[in-house]
C-alpha cells in the first residue's frame, strides 16, 4: 500500500473501572488503510504499542517514518528489548551499576518493582509467542509471498508536499533540533501535507488466502 496512506495516532488511553479511572497511558498506533473501503483503517490490522507519553509516540513515529522514507542508513540499529536473554543481561547491568554506586537501596526497590511487574514472566512468554504462537497464526507461505518486492513501475510516487516535509525535517535535524520539540512541521515549514485518496486500491494479498 502506498506509504503516504498509512496511518499513525498518539493515543492518550485512560484505564476505567465501574467506579474511577485506575489509571493513564499513552498508546502508538501505526494502521493501513483499508484498500476497499476508502477513508476507513483496516478492521483488526495494525501495530498498537504503549509508550511513555506523547514525545515517546513521536519518537516511535520518527524512528519508523525516516527508516520508510530514508532508508536504514539515517536511523541506529533497535535494541531487541524482549525476550529472557534481554532481560537477565538488562537486570545484571542494573545490578553492576548500582554495586558501583553503592547505592543497593536502589537495587532493592529495582527488584521489587520488576517482581511485581511479574517481568521476567511476561519476558518469557513473548519470547515464546515471537517464536511459537505467532507463526503459527499466519497463513502458510502467506509472509513470503506477501513480501515479495512489487516491479518498480509498480512503486507509489511520494508526493511534492512529502518529499519538500522531509527535505525541511532533515535540514532541521543538521542545524541540530529535535522532532519531538517541533510541534506541527506542517505549520512550521509551510507545508501542508496533501489529502488522503479516497479511491481503492490492490486488495491484500491475505484477504485471499487459506489457513
Amino acid at each position: 500500500m502506498p506509504w503516504e496512506d498509512v496511518i499513525a495516532l498518539a493515543v492518550f488511553n485512560p484505564s476505567l473501572s465501574a467506579g474511577a479511572v485506575t489509571g493513564f497511558g499513552w498508546n502508538f498506533a501505526l494502521l493501513p488503510p483499508d484498500p476497499e473501503r476508502p477513508g476507513y483503517t483496516l478492521p483488526g490490522a495494525g501495530i498498537v504499542v504503549g509508550v511513555g507519553g506523547l514525545p515517546g509516540a513521536l519518537a516511535q513515529w520518527e524512528y519508523i517514518r525516516r527508516f520508510m522514507e530514508e532508508g536504514p542508513e539515517a536511523i541506529t540499529p533497535s535494541a531487541q528489548e524482549w525476550g529472557l536473554e534481554w532481560y537477565d543481561a538488562y537486570v545484571a547491568r542494573e545490578k553492576a551499576a548500582c554495586e558501583r554506586t553503592n547505592d543497593m537501596a536502589r537495587w532493592r526497590r529495582f527488584r521489587r518493582k520488576r517482581r511485581w511487574e511479574h517481568a521476567r514472566l511476561a519476558h518469557w512468554y513473548t519470547e515464546y509467542r515471537m517464536k511459537h504462537v505467532l507463526p503459527k497464526a499466519v497463513p502458510r507461505d502467506w509472509l513470503a509471498e506477501w513480501s515479495k518486492p512489487l516491479p518498480k513501475a509498480q512503486w507509489a510516487k511520494p508526493s511534492r508536499q512529502l518529499s519538500e516535509l522531509g527535505e525541511q525535517l532533515r535540514a532541521a535535524y543538521q542545524r541540530g533540533e529535535q522532532f519531538i520539540e517541533m510541534g506541527d512541521i506542517e505549520q512550521r515549514f509551510g507545508v501542508e501535507a496533501a489529502p488522503a485518496p479516497r479511491s481503492a486500491y490492490r486488495t491484500l494479498p491475505f484477504r485471499h488466502c487459506q489457513a
